[in-house]
């Protein structure tokens, strides 16, 4: 049971519970932008988190996507994943869905894993995408760190979809890139921290 008062935010760090989240570096807003790379991290950070808001892809039904390299120029780590799925529709006249995707759900392949579903580039109902992703022994120096991502977006099928995606990194990794499956990123900002137990 927590007890006293909520942990203290002082500048870019977030302390209490016994660790400090510090964020890294600024916000990056994607405007039409290829990608959203963060390259070189370092061992620093037992736990790297990258939150993003308000994602909306430049071509409708395009879905972000994560992978990782360690030149900042490829990114294509052996992954193995799992991505479970839940959705609704918006006039809830079918039943609500979900289970595993075994498309998305990744064994040893180096392509782009999907942590979204078939994204509204509406101005207005694509600023509903959002991620949180937690990346453990990033920038390590060795194999098999791991991954367990978030996502909630609205889809240009009229349905509310969030994904959950866990896995592991089958090579040593300490760079990240998120790009979407088509097209550039519309709008979208994302934040990287770390953070120390």
């Amino acid at each position: 049971v927590l007890t006293g008062n909520l942990p203290a935010i002082s500048g870019a760090s977030l302390t209490g519970i016994s660790s400090t989240w510090t964020q890294i570096g600024s916000t990056t807003t994607a405007s039409s932008t290829a990608s959203v790379d963060y390259d070189n991290l370092a061992s620093t950070y037992q736990l790297y988190v990258v939150i993003g808001t308000q994602i909306r892809p430049a071509t409708n039904g395009a879905e972000l996507e994560v992978n990782f390299g360690t030149d900042g120029t490829t990114y294509s780590a052996n992954k193995t994943s799992a991505y479970g799925y839940q959705y609704n529709v918006e006039a809830d006249d079918e039943s609500e869905g979900g289970g595993l995707s075994n498309p998305n759900s990744l064994g040893n392949n180096t392509g782009d894993q999907p942590i979204s579903h078939n994204q509204s580039n509406h101005g207005t109902y694509g600023n509903a995408g959002f991620m949180i992703a937690y990346f453990s022994g990033i920038g390590q120096g060795s194999n098999y760190g791991s991954f367990d991502i978030y996502s909630n977006n609205w889809s240009q099928t009229n349905r509310s979809w969030g994904a959950r995606i866990n896995g592991h990194i089958q090579a040593s990794a300490d760079c990240i890139r998120f790009v979407m499956s088509s097209g550039n990123i519309a709008q979208g900002k994302f934040t990287l921290y770390g953070v120390n137990q």
